[in-house]
């Protein structure tokens, strides 16, 4: 399966913004966020934040037995302990899944897919990282939103 090319932009809040309309638009209402424990955490928090209307949830590892609920708490979206999350809407991996570092198998993501039954499967990764791990052959993603970091470091003469 091929994916087109949408649109191009640059930096995170078009990245944000199209996946808020992403989720708008295909009626979702119930998501969960997988990826790796640390590096993939915080971004399930920002997701979540652009959502924060839905139900949201994070899969740490692909494991269900550790679930997290996304809330809005006095400083943001938080994580709170989870119980028996057994169907979604999407699911949304992040590409921390996929980096050999912290890696994850790709056959159980596979079953974590099979298992919650969404309408919609999202890849969020950065540098390309699900092609390069040759996810996006393993994966029947809807839709795959991939960023790329450019950075720049100045001091003081």
């Amino acid at each position: 399966m091929t994916l087109k090319l949408l649109k191009e932009e640059n930096g995170l809040s078009p990245m944000l913004r199209e996946f808020r309309t992403l989720v708008r638009d295909s009626n979702i209402e119930k998501v969960a966020f997988v990826g790796s424990v640390g590096v993939c955490q915080p971004f399930a928090e920002l997701f979540g934040y652009a959502i924060r209307d839905k139900e949201c949830y994070f899969i740490p590892d692909g494991d269900l037995n550790k679930v997290k609920k996304l809330v809005i708490k006095d400083i943001g979206m938080q994580m709170e302990d989870f119980e028996n999350l057994n169907k979604v809407d999407a699911i949304v991996l992040f590409g921390g899944l996929a980096m050999p570092k912290y890696g994850v198998e790709v056959d159980k993501i596979k079953e974590l897919i099979n298992k919650l039954s969404p309408k919609k499967v999202i890849g969020v990764c950065f540098m390309s990282i699900f092609q390069k791990a040759g996810w996006d052959k393993e994966i029947d993603f809807d839709y795959l939103m991939d960023g790329f970091i450019k950075v720049s470091i100045y001091c003081k003469d």
